[in-house]
């Protein structure tokens, strides 16, 4: 029998601060510039994902938020550095660009135990290896690689500044033509164990 329940796309993420998002719209902006066949992540939907959940049941949303602020409230605020230039699977066979985020390890701590407080809820544990990374693009052909690939590694290892991670967010994700859009749907603040619906 059909799961006739509603179900919207969401994901659990952190956010960086404005400097951090300036700084990399101005690489975007230079990465731009070979006119590579990318499209480029829209500025304000920046962000690192700790878990993607996928088509998630309405009805499951507060127990979700539940699970999210128990585990806010075992952590304080942060520091994180984004820093580097990095394509999955490889600068081969490119799919996606993306900057890496350095800590000590704890959003990787973070995100390991909102996947297993979200197994019981029935959502599929993380396969592949945490990886923090904030996405700059997707690339849909590897017309002008090349002269994106030479602009790319002149920024291999810059700084895009430091932000601090202060709260974990409920991400609601719709796919449109123009690509994929993201909007708040709750949201917590570190060290507190209730949040606030966006």
């Amino acid at each position: 029998m059909a799961d006739e329940r509603k179900h919207i796309r969401t994901f659990i993420a952190v956010d960086v601060n404005a400097s951090v998002a300036q700084r990399v719209e101005a690489l975007q902006a230079a990465l731009a510039k070979t006119r590579a066949d990318v499209r480029w992540v829209d500025n304000h939907n920046l962000h690192v994902t700790l878990k993607f959940l996928g088509p998630t049941p309405e009805e499951d949303v507060p127990p979700v938020t539940e699970a999210i602020a128990r585990i806010a409230g075992r952590h304080q605020p942060w520091k994180v550095e984004v820093r580097g230039v990095g394509a999955f699977p490889s600068f081969r066979r490119p799919r996606v660009l993306w900057l890496a985020v350095h800590d000590d390890g704890k959003l990787a701590e973070v995100a390991h135990e909102l996947d297993e407080a979200l197994v019981p809820l029935g959502f599929a544990p993380e396969q592949r290896p945490f990886q923090p990374h904030l996405t700059l693009g997707r690339v849909r052909s590897l017309q002008r690689w090349e002269a994106l690939e030479k602009e790319v590694k002149a920024h291999l290892e810059e700084s895009f500044g430091e932000s601090v991670v202060e709260e974990l967010i409920l991400y609601r994700s719709d796919l449109r033509p123009t690509g994929a859009v993201y909007t708040p749907l709750w949201k917590t603040h570190l060290g507190e164990t209730k949040g606030d619906e966006t």
